[in-house]
């Protein structure tokens, strides 16, 4: 995708493909009543942690998507929605940033997501642009201690719960990295 096209499914609807319905039709509301629509997905039992991602910024905002992983299913909504209206205030999300005003009383760190884990935790939004790839940031949380997962210091849940997903897929390893 350049800078300012966008393939989503209400810029270009298929020409010959059906009405949107469903989990697109709720997503394509979302995002036009909204601006976004948050995605949330529960783990599955090899799923090390749950997850949840935007979709819609690019479309309406020009800006990456941000994504979440390990917290509650409610604060992880929350933190998007949150960086959502920082984005659309003129406070966008950028590599390497540390954010304050996302993550109520602790920093947030913001990377890139690697393309080649799209496909595995994106689908829907996939799905929605129709033109991978879509821009999408990952949002990391620190553990009480201010440490971000990839500190070796950092406590475990905080490790093994946020993939780090700036790392192309084939030169990680562990739980997320053998997901299918």
């Amino acid at each position: 995708m350049n800078a300012s096209s966008c393939s989503c499914l209400l810029c270009a609807p298929p020409a010959d493909g059906p009405a949107l319905e469903g989990r697109d039709s709720r997503t394509a509301a979302n995002i036009t009543e909204h601006g976004w629509h948050v995605m949330g997905i529960a783990a599955a039992d090899e799923t090390p942690a749950d997850w949840a991602y935007s979709i819609g910024l690019w479309h309406t905002l020009r800006s990456p998507e941000v994504c979440v992983f390990g917290l509650r299913m409610e604060t992880m909504m929350s933190v998007l929605n949150i960086a959502g209206r920082a984005i659309r205030d003129g406070r966008p999300v950028e590599p390497g940033q540390l954010r304050d005003d996302i993550l109520n009383g602790y920093s947030v760190a913001v990377r890139p997501v690697h393309t080649s884990w799209y496909r595995l935790f994106f689908g829907a939004g996939l799905d929605f642009y129709q033109a991978p790839p879509l821009p999408v940031m990952q949002l990391f949380w620190p553990d009480r201690d201010g440490r971000f997962p990839w500190d070796d210091r950092a406590q475990e849940r905080c490790r093994a719960s946020q993939p780090q997903l700036w790392i192309p897929r084939k030169e990680t390893s562990g739980a997320w990295a053998e997901l299918d």
